[in-house]
């Protein structure tokens, strides 16, 4: 009970870096929660209007055809005025431009000559140059359209296709390549072992590497505590700050899902968190079983590398189509990877059969570090008996 009661203080001392880990967590889940809180259905190119004058003085087929383009972009007010008049009204930017489609625009348009509209706008702002560049899109266009062989007429409903905004432009918010959108279970879970992996790793290691400093040691070993009540209880001690570390990312986490709580996606992935806490906890036993005075001097190094290494190797920061294959090779002895591959799994529907691999992967990872560090130990110990 005396153990259990130091490791726990020890544990308490580094409450500050939990609650900045913690932290951390927030602001991401909040992040990606906010990605879904908005319609994000098919978004479209959305058209600039603004206030112009057009005077048609050739009142032709062509001429007629340009103000009806100009009256479904702009408000368009058909007036003539004089240059002064027009310098004004665009100075006091009661109108964004002047368009002046000059007599014999038809007859210079038969005639295969350059076609020349007076646009008066105010040069230094986009207004105005973006409705000189429409007007003089849509007029080339259809001088391209007759050159290609079409008629007039032909020309003209061709040209008035071709520049609408849906013609050409359809986002969606879905993207059409596979695996590039995931569910908001699957984006929340995603990112949770860098969370897990930080806060254990900072509440644990510093409190098993005090246990395992030579002085302390050696006082416990002499002391009425056996090895085996000491092991005991770093154990217990270890179980129960991962599982409270478990249950209140997961509880933060599904907050954020409401409606998808308890559904077979929920289930799976909150088995998969487990497992990867679990795993999480063999870590430290392994790099415990090192130089402690080490450990507790570079713990906050230790820490970030193994946490931020692991997830932007294993498929957490990185998703697993954008990595290499030299770097994939790699991922795979990490569980990350397991788990960043589990998750996607589950997302696209696999059931408990499909991804007990990615589990078992998962879990030998943990029992090789188990392992691993208990050897390390008793050879360390044997070293230092002879």
């Amino acid at each position: 009970m005396q153990v259990f009661k130091a490791f726990m203080k020890i544990v308490k001392s580094n409450f500050v870096g939990v609650i900045l880990y913690f932290g951390i967590c927030v602001l991401m889940t909040i992040m990606v929660a906010s990605q879904y809180g908005v319609n994000k259905g098919t978004r479209g190119y959305t058209n600039t209007s603004t206030s112009i004058i057009v005077n048609d003085n050739d009142e032709s087929e062509l001429s007629k055809a340009v103000v009806e383009y100009l009256k479904s972009q702009h408000d368009v007010d058909m007036a003539e005025y004089d240059e002064d008049k027009v310098k004004d009204l665009i100075f006091s930017a009661y109108y964004t431009a002047y368009i002046d489609i000059p007599k014999g625009f038809m007859e210079r348009h038969l005639d295969n000559d350059p076609l020349e509209i007076n646009a008066v706008f105010d040069t230094s702002l986009p207004d105005g140059n973006y409705v000189s560049l429409q007007l003089g899109s849509y007029v080339d266009g259809i001088v391209r359209f007759e050159n290609a062989g079409f008629s007039l007429s032909e020309a003209i409903i061709n040209t008035q296709k071709a520049v609408e905004p849906d013609s050409f432009i359809d986002l969606k918010a879905s993207s059409k390549v596979e695996g590039s959108t995931h569910s908001k279970t699957f984006s929340l879970f995603l990112f949770l072992p860098y969370g897990i992996m930080s806060i254990i790793l900072w509440c644990l290691l510093p409190a098993v590497s005090r246990f395992n400093v030579k002085d302390v040691k050696d006082r416990t070993m002499v002391s009425s505590i056996s090895a085996n009540e000491r092991n005991i209880a770093l154990f217990t001690g270890s179980i129960l700050v991962s599982s409270v570390v478990y249950v209140g990312m997961s509880v933060f986490v599904s907050i954020f899902l409401k409606g998808n709580i308890f559904s077979m996606k929920w289930l799976l992935s909150m088995m998969n968190l487990l497992i990867f806490t679990l795993v999480t906890v063999g870590m430290v036993v392994l790099i415990s079983s090192f130089s402690a005075t080490s450990i507790l001097k570079s713990k906050d190094i230790i820490i970030n590398i193994i946490s931020l290494g692991f997830s932007f190797l294993g498929g957490i920061f990185v998703p697993l189509e954008v990595l290499g294959d030299e770097v994939k090779t790699v991922s795979r002895f990490l569980p990350t990877y397991w788990y960043a591959l589990g998750l996607e799994k589950i997302e696209k529907g696999a059931v408990f059969n499909d991804i007990l691999g990615c589990f078992g992967m998962e879990a030998l990872f943990g029992v090789v570090c188990v392992t691993a560090g208990l050897a390390i130990s008793r050879v360390t110990l044997y070293i230092k008996e002879r």
